[in-house]
């Protein structure tokens, strides 16, 4: 199966789960290539970004989530997703990806994250799972 990324487990995770009304954000910090190679690089395999209300209403909100080839607020965008949270009591929105194949740059991080905070009442978390090649 040679050329099969999916062949690999994912074998490390990032994850941000900050307390009320505050950006989340987790990186894979740059790796050192192994042995032989040229220059690391992170792939990621699954992404889950999820906004939440809390027990008292939130104002609405329009999210923005950023996968990024590189460290937090920058780098190449590798995919971005627009979330949406209703005013509600524990309204909700999000995005779960698996089975991903999102390779990044030599020697560069990566990073899943929210590029704002939510406002009074509501939750971010992010989940970036992946493996290094």
């Amino acid at each position: 199966m040679a050329g099969n990324l999916n062949q690999y487990i994912p074998d490390w995770a990032v994850t941000s789960a900050p307390a009320v009304n505050t950006v989340a954000s987790a990186s894979r910090p740059a790796s050192p290539a192994p042995a032989g190679a040229v220059g690391a690089r992170h792939v990621c395999t699954s992404i889950i970004a999820l906004i939440r209300g809390g027990t008292t209403i939130p104002a609405a909100f329009q999210a923005t989530v950023n996968l990024r080839d590189g460290a937090s607020g920058a780098g190449v965008i590798l995919a971005s997703f627009t979330l949406v949270l209703a005013a509600a009591v524990a309204a909700q929105d999000g995005i779960v990806l698996s089975d991903q194949e999102i390779i990044g740059s030599p020697n560069t991080a990566m990073t899943l994250e929210f590029t704002a905070a939510g406002g009074a009442n509501t939750f971010e978390s992010v989940t970036l799972t992946g493996h290094t090649l």
